[in-house]
């Protein structure tokens, strides 16, 4: 009888191992850098062929700087649309951006592996992070992240998604398929 009760102890202790979850801390608040965003370069070219909708392509170079101009980062951005004209939206003026300081309130992260025969066929992560940042001079904001990523191994390639909020308000919505490099 007594050895009974330890095998069941066993199966159940072995049975409740992968079902654990570890909580890793988080950060007691996240300080954001000011931020000067200068935009450089914008490229606009439109794609006529006949029977179809045009397809205008416009391409801007931003650069970001940090640490009080110590730090610079190029990103490239790049639209599609069906207009048929050029835009007469020229460059935007250079934007100082104040940091400030986010308290995150909560964080839930799911990783999920799948496997058949022994072999990882997908996986995939969900994170849902809210926070509330503050401004010198401005009210506190509410902002939440939800991210989705998904990943074949075999192919290499990864596909994400992520909305941010502000306030409820969805400030970016953001889908991006990598290949494998």
């Amino acid at each position: 009888m007594v050895l009974r009760s330890l095998m069941v102890s066993a199966v159940w202790s072995v049975m409740a191992l992968p079902s654990l979850a570890l909580a890793a801390p988080m950060p007691n608040s996240i300080v954001v850098q000011d931020k000067a965003v200068v935009p450089v370069l914008k490229t606009e070219v439109i794609r006529r062929i006949a029977g179809q909708e045009p397809v205008r392509q416009v391409t801007a170079t931003v650069l970001e700087m940090t640490n009080q101009g110590k730090d610079i980062v190029a990103r490239e951005i790049e639209l599609q649309d069906h207009q048929a004209q050029f835009s007469e939206k020229q460059l935007s003026i250079p934007v100082l951006q104040k940091g400030g300081v986010i308290v995150p309130t909560s964080k839930i992260q799911v990783d999920k592996t799948l496997k058949q025969d022994g072999q990882v066929i997908s996986q995939s992560k969900q994170i849902n992070a809210e926070g509330v940042e503050f401004k010198k001079g401005q009210e506190p904001i509410k902002r939440t992240l939800k991210l989705d990523q998904a990943q074949s191994p075999n192919s290499g390639a990864k596909l994400s998604h992520a909305v941010l909020t502000e306030n409820g308000e969805v400030s970016k919505d953001v889908t991006v398929l990598s290949d494998a490099e």
